[in-house]
């Protein structure tokens, strides 16, 4: 699975690729994937390959891995406009192992996402670019590229987290 800077094959996905592909319906939405990757896989960490400052801000790649698991859900590559958030996020983002949408959220950081152009890599795999504004301001925060792994592994990871789920409310 790659994260590319140039999306390979821009698309907009059809009513079959929708329903047959977990990652298509993962991806197509104007929101944080956060929330959506928690509620299918539980809860994640990110593993940060590398955090670059620079002239025009911050570069963060990682991976978001399943804690329970450790398999890769998803890569990120984030250009980070760091003098539009808090100096504490920032920090955070930096030395911690928490997904960024999370770290927006717990700053109340109210965001917009611009509606985001879908690809596939050469290997298969579906991601989408997008950027994310300050809501009120309209302020650049950061330009996304997110690629989420096979949908066949996604497909185990997220198997395993509902039956995981279901086993812990049976145990009360």
């Amino acid at each position: 699975m790659s994260v590319t800077a140039d999306p390979i094959r821009a698309f907009t996905p059809n009513g079959p690729q929708l329903a047959s592909s977990l990652s298509l319906r993962l991806l197509t939405h104007r929101g944080l994937m956060t929330p959506r990757l928690k509620a299918v896989f539980g809860a994640m960490r990110a593993e940060q390959a590398t955090t670059k400052q620079g002239d025009e801000g911050l570069t963060r790649t990682s991976r978001l891995v399943s804690i329970a698991t450790g398999h890769t859900i998803l890569r990120a590559k984030l250009h980070i406009v760091d003098t539009h958030l808090p100096v504490s996020l920032v920090q955070q983002l930096c030395e911690t192992s928490e997904l960024f949408g999370q770290l927006l959220h717990d700053h109340d950081i109210d965001v917009a996402v611009a509606e985001p152009q879908l690809f596939q890599t050469p290997d298969g795999c579906f991601g989408r670019t997008t950027t994310l504004t300050e809501a009120a301001s309209n302020l650049p925060i950061c330009d996304v590229i997110e690629t989420l792994s096979h949908d066949d592994q996604l497909a185990v990871i997220a198997k395993q987290h509902t039956l995981a789920k279901s086993q812990s409310q049976q145990a009360y």
